[in-house]
């Protein structure tokens, strides 16, 4: 089985057959589905998310987004979770505008621990003109590790080649996806599967993502195939491609 921890559905482009068919020739059974930020931002809300999810139910799996800054950002990740049934929070720090370390993050943090669903943050470049880059340091994240321990934290497009999977390694609570970052130097440094799994030492909290979206299908393909590729066990690549997903998220 494989299931994509990171993946996008714009609004406003209520067919997402291409998507679908991307998944299907790829071999991918199940894919997480994320707002990059609140629609009020100019993306797509979660209630959006939620319609996508129920009409889609068998292969999709939908996160909320909130943006920290919002007074009614508690109430409206708990209705995600509550009434929308949404599986997880997505933050965009530089997008948002916002510092993973700003105080307001603390209560959204706490209502994540609660209701004990993984936060997704955003790392690494983003091309957004507005966006603000000094907030996509993965390096906050060791902190919020600290402070919130119960707290599920996921390095979204998590550098291979940097601190992020040492900070795997640091923390029980941390996690690092694969997406677009790790195929990419695979790509060019096949020897660096082995160098990964040492640098985590462990396998149990890598998740395969791919960023993949309505305008780019063809994401779910050419991101599995060096992973496909990687000197690792069989178990290990079923913990990659499905198992830690399904385990973080309580399906099985």
């Amino acid at each position: 089985m494989v299931i994509d921890s990171h993946t996008h559905i714009r609004a406003g482009n209520d067919d997402i057959g291409a998507f679908i068919n991307g998944m299907d020739e790829a071999g991918v059974d199940m894919a997480v589905v994320s707002p990059i930020a609140p629609a009020e931002l100019g993306f797509m809300d979660n209630e959006y998310m939620a319609r996508l999810v129920k009409q889609y139910p068998d292969r999709l799996i939908g996160y909320a987004s909130v943006h920290p800054s919002d007074e009614h950002a508690v109430d409206q990740l708990r209705r995600a979770v509550e009434d929308y049934g949404l599986k997880g929070l997505k933050l965009h720090p530089p997008i948002q505008n916002i510092s993973m370390l700003d105080p307001r993050l603390g209560p959204i943090i706490e209502t994540c621990i609660r209701y004990d669903i993984p936060i997704l943050v955003h790392t690494g470049p983003v091309y957004s003109r507005e966006s603000r880059m000094i907030f996509s340091n993965s390096v906050d994240i060791d902190e919020l590790a600290i402070r919130y321990p119960d707290a599920k934290l996921i390095i979204a497009h998590g550098h291979p080649f940097g601190i992020d999977p040492v900070m795997v390694a640091k923390h029980e609570n941390v996690y690092i996806d694969t997406t677009s970052t790790t195929s990419e130097y695979l790509t060019m440094f096949p020897q660096l599967d082995q160098m990964l799994y040492d640098w985590m030492r462990r396998d149990d909290r890598i998740l395969f993502g791919s960023d993949s979206n309505q305008n780019h299908p063809e994401r779910f393909a050419s991101d599995l195939k060096p992973l496909r590729a990687m000197r690792i066990s069989d178990e290990s690549k079923e913990k990659l491609f499905s198992g830690n997903i399904k385990r973080l998220l309580h399906m099985d």
